[in-house]
């Protein structure tokens, strides 16, 4: 009886000084995944024979580009001038959508749904944090470097 007392006292005090194996801390999502969000995109520049930079803070409309969780995106048009909207066109027009895939926290994989066809493009990002999407990609001849802000 006295070893037994004794031997529960033991488990006790080891069970209570050990840390619960299934107990996890919380994690903050966004912390886990920060390209997930609506990025809005504000330069595209391409550099090729010759450097070309588009600025397009100042456009009539915002192309934006909505990462969910999931694995989910849709890079959409939106109209910011009032104009369009008196002429009745839609506030948003789709581009695209598809699924997501991060990689290593630096890359970007975006898969483009489009009628029966799947087109992969893959992004190298070379900034992100909560405020500022930098990807590079390329096309046939160029390569090509999208700056997003956090919408």
């Amino acid at each position: 009886m006295k070893y037994g007392i004794i031997l529960s006292l033991f488990v006790f005090v080891l069970g209570a000084c050990g840390e619960e194996p299934n107990k996890k801390e919380p994690v903050d999502e966004q912390e886990e995944t920060p390209i997930v969000g609506k990025w809005k995109l504000q330069t595209h520049k391409k550099k090729d024979d010759k450097e070309t930079e588009i600025d397009l803070k100042s456009q009539p409309t915002q192309v934006i580009l909505s990462i969910l969780d999931g694995g989910y995106f849709v890079l959409y048009d939106t109209f910011v001038d009032p104009k369009f909207n008196q002429k009745g066109f839609s506030r948003i027009s789709e581009r695209s959508k598809g699924q997501w895939e991060f990689r290593d926290g630096k890359k970007l994989v975006l898969r483009h749904n489009r009628e029966d066809t799947t087109i992969v493009e893959e992004l190298i990002i070379t900034l992100l944090n909560k405020n500022t999407l930098v990807t590079q990609g390329k096309d046939n001849k160029a390569t090509i470097y999208k700056t997003y802000q956090g919408y």
